[in-house]
């Protein structure tokens, strides 16, 4: 075979190039010409049809879809609040939400997802960097949680220690926690909407700032008519006059030996809480209102425990008059069923906390100064609101019990798309995961019908 050239056809109005050569026919004893297809003309460049076509990339999806079908009022919050940074935030707290790692690793996992096709910044540093930015942009921030926080709100609030490591984070201090953990941490203070069941504030303080120093500072972030449903660690007389004198109102559990609380107070009523019997009656303390309940199954479980204990030797305090009683001081006017209502939600921002630190953990001791450590918190609370939110979805359709919110991550995680060429296809879809996204109300075949951008 002779040496190579180029040649370029033009065939039904395409332009192609071949490599063209004279080779020897022994059949036929002469020479002629042999041409090898080299590739389509694209751009002056000759590409290969085939490689045109080829798959470029599978991308899961499936988990992406749930997300932004359950926050688009959320997202488009942070999208007016933070333009720039935004698809980076929208990265992370996916991430967080879906499968947390540290910074160093989120590039990796984002190039096996569709945010692949829409953020192309996404290094450690990159991260770290606009973290930094929206942590030390605390109005921004407020903006967001004044819109999720709605008129004469019911809150449940509480704090939490967050421990860390790092030697940049000035807020990490010593401080009272209920770990008895003896590190410098930092104080996080949540806030729970009870009107559409999941978080709608955050804060991080210095942790050496008391449990009742936050809610002073807090009740200036709240707009008047807020409810604030608190445990035993906020009580202050002083600051619950301020709040009355804001119109905020407040609802916390007194302890059992508090000086306002009269246990010889008869209970005049009663009303079934969970099938059980509650006991109450109520009167005026300081100008609040003072409730008292009686548990009467968790009375008997008290005098029987102190009874069993002192018949094995152990000499315990127990004063049968508090036995299955809880005295609730507040300032707002609702019927002691409501009010006792109302405390028992409580438990939410509790379990809120629990799965908040789950989102966290990955990286909170080694963040390298106070900004960046506020824009972590914020990114996972923005993942925690969208945890709460998929777990009402499985709610209104009734599968939350035998499926949770990890379980229809991973499940939807197995939906791709693969792109061939222009065009981008939906992977063959496996059965579980069709029929659970349906379910849900997604377009498996559709997507991507919707992105961040």
């Amino acid at each position: 075979m002779g040496n190579m050239t180029k040649e370029i056809k033009l065939i039904n109005g395409k332009m192609y190039e071949y490599n063209v050569s004279m080779a020897w026919d022994a059949n036929h004893s002469r020479r002629h010409k042999k041409s090898m297809y080299v590739g389509k003309m694209v751009d002056g460049k000759a590409v290969r049809i085939r490689d045109v076509v080829a798959v470029k990339g599978i991308y899961e999806i499936g988990h992406l879809e749930l997300v932004w079908k359950v926050m688009p009022d959320l997202l488009d919050m942070v999208r007016k609040a933070f333009p720039e940074d935004y698809l980076k935030i929208v990265a992370l707290a996916m991430n967080r939400l879906i499968y947390p790692m540290p910074l160093k690793s989120v590039k990796a996992w984002v190039e096996k997802t569709y945010l692949a096709r829409i953020v192309h910044e996404i290094s450690p540093k990159s991260l770290s960097n606009m973290l930094g930015r929206i942590g030390s942009d605390q109005g921004k921030q407020k903006t967001i949680f004044n819109t999720l926080m709605k008129g004469k709100e019911v809150i449940a609030y509480d704090t939490s220690a967050l421990f860390t490591y790092s030697e940049g984070i000035n807020m990490a201090e010593f401080g009272h926690n209920n770990n008895d953990v003896d590190l410098p941490m930092i104080k996080i203070i949540l806030g729970f909407s009870r009107s559409r069941n999941e978080p709608c504030y955050i804060r991080s303080d210095p942790g050496s700032v008391s449990d009742i120093d936050t809610l002073k500072i807090s009740q200036n972030d709240v707009p008047a008519g807020t409810l604030f449903v608190m445990d035993r660690g906020f009580i202050d007389s002083g600051n619950f006059h301020a709040m009355d004198g804001k119109g905020i109102y407040f609802i916390t559990p007194l302890r059992r030996n508090s000086q306002l609380v009269d246990y010889s107070l008869g209970m005049r009523d009663y009303f079934m809480f969970r099938e059980r019997a509650i006991r109450y009656s109520v009167v005026k303390r300081e100008n609040f209102n003072l409730h008292l309940y009686e548990d009467i199954l968790m009375r008997a479980y008290e005098e029987n425990e102190y009874y069993a204990r002192i018949s094995s030797g152990k000499n315990i305090d127990f004063s049968p008059e508090r036995a299955g009683r809880i005295a609730i001081l507040t300032n707002a006017s609702e019927k002691s069923q409501e009010i006792f209502q109302l405390y028992k939600f409580r438990n939410e921002v509790e379990e809120a906390f629990d799965v908040f630190k789950n989102l966290l953990h990955t990286d909170t001791p080694y963040l390298r100064d106070d900004d960046t450590l506020r824009g972590y918190i914020f990114v996972s609370f923005i993942s925690l609101i969208g945890y709460y939110r998929i777990l009402k979805l499985l709610k209104e359709k009734g599968i939350n019990k035998r499926i949770s919110v990890k379980d229809a991550i991973l499940q939807l995680s197995k939906i791709y798309i693969t792109d061939l060429g222009s065009k981008t296809i939906v992977a063959e879809i496996p059965k579980k995961s069709r029929e659970l996204a349906e379910l849900l109300g997604l377009e498996p075949d559709l997507f991507p019908k919707s992105v961040p951008s």
